[in-house]
């Protein structure tokens, strides 16, 4: 429990400087890449309704079993780590926390990364070895070795950003490029001067002892980046749990009303397990005001292959 707690404690006040620090043209908008439960982008969400939580959820590692590898959509939209992020969302009424079920892999980042930006800060702790497991095959077929394709794969990850939070496991995780580069920063500095852009690094802000020791890191492009497009979404489906309303097929395989949730131990009384009462005298009375959080959308769910803004109704589909 404390593994999550320290590290939002460590990252909310470097995230607040940030965004406080980016665009006021625009709505912001914070992707949290392997979001499992939903813990980050809750606490983000709540804290910051300025902007745009995506949380991205692909069920490919430990923590929310391996759905995803058989690629549906409502496999990982069953899992109970998704539900319970869909259900603290409706609980919460958290217009601007959206989950993204998705699987990222290697040919995916690429394609993303070829781009502009897609967010102003990203939470990556303790995912990227996932998404290295299964993108061995990828490399191959680009002609990279496992360190090759591990290196490219996170200099790609951190081109979809200009502001990075990075927690790396340990051994025997990642294990090539632990023997190659030796530690976790090493890992991302290699990374970085693999991006072409220069980074600066702050940390580690927060150390745990989970599975071997890890380091959750921040990174700032200090080189010219292209500006967040807004008004494109790279996300082809958007849930926020009231599509369960307006998906029968849904519905009736997974009501949220029985899904339990996560209880992880607090210090309160609340029956929110995920303990977000520490953000919610501060962001309560802040309006919802994020892009893609337009309350007369109802439910932003199933938007495929769309280009431009999630703001027209006509553009909601159904899977």
């Amino acid at each position: 429990w404390e593994h999550f707690t320290g590290r939002w404690e460590a990252i909310k006040p470097v995230l607040a400087e940030m965004l406080a620090a980016s665009s006021k043209t625009r709505p912001l908008r914070i992707v949290d890449l392997g979001s499992c439960n939903g813990f980050f982008a809750l606490k983000a969400a709540y804290r910051h309704p300025e902007a745009d939580v995506v949380a991205i959820e692909g069920s490919v590692g430990i923590g929310n079993g391996t759905a995803g590898l058989q690629g549906t959509v409502r496999q990982i939209l069953r899992t109970e780590a998704v539900q319970t992020h869909l259900r603290w969302i409706q609980k919460l009424e958290l217009t601007n926390c959206f989950v993204a079920p998705e699987v990222w892999d290697y040919k995916y980042i690429c394609s993303l990364a070829s781009g502009r930006p897609i967010c102003d800060a990203m939470f990556s702790l303790s995912v990227i070895h996932h998404i290295d497991n299964i993108s061995v095959q990828q490399y191959m077929q680009a002609g990279l070795s496992r360190v090759q394709g591990g290196i490219d794969l996170i200099a790609k990850l951190l081109r979809l950003s200009p502001r990075h939070f990075v927690e790396l496991p340990y051994q025997p995780w990642l294990k090539a490029l632990f023997d190659t580069y030796g530690t976790a920063k090493n890992i991302l500095e290699t990374a970085a001067k693999a991006s072409g852009l220069q980074w600066s690094f702050r940390g580690p802000i927060f150390t745990a002892d989970w599975f071997g020791p890890r380091e959750t890191w921040v990174m700032e492009v200090q080189d010219q980046m292209p500006e967040l497009d807004i008004e494109f979404c790279p996300f082809p489906l958007l849930y926020r749990g009231n599509e369960l309303d307006s998906e029968p097929d849904i519905r009736n395989d997974i009501a949220l009303l029985h899904v339990d949730g996560w209880n992880f131990p607090g210090g309160d009384s609340l029956p929110l397990a995920l303990e977000l009462d520490g953000d919610i005298d501060d962001a309560a009375v802040l309006p919802m005001a994020g892009y893609l959080s337009d309350p007369s959308l109802g439910a932003a769910s199933a938007c495929e292959n769309i280009s431009g803004t999630l703001l027209q109704q006509s553009m909601l589909c159904k899977i």
